[in-house]
């Protein structure tokens, strides 16, 4: 059976130019990590702007919300 993939909103703690090694993510509880099945996934960018702001997460160049795909399994 194949895997179906989604794409959700995730906020990034790292910079938009550093990629796939070094990606930090905020996680659920708001803090950081850099497991990826540990981040916070979010269905609207609206949502995720929402979380951030209720954990007075400051949104810049360095912590940004964006897209990232997910699997079931993920």
């Amino acid at each position: 059976m194949a895997k179906t993939k989604q794409a959700l909103f995730v906020i990034f703690a790292s910079p938009q130019s550093q990629v796939a090694a070094g990606t930090c993510y905020i996680a659920q509880d708001g803090t950081t990590t850099i497991m990826r099945s540990e981040a916070a996934r979010f269905h609207s960018f609206t949502d995720a702007k929402e979380f951030a702001k209720e954990n007075h997460i400051g949104l810049n160049g360095s912590t940004y919300i964006g897209l990232e795909d997910f699997t079931d399994g993920d």
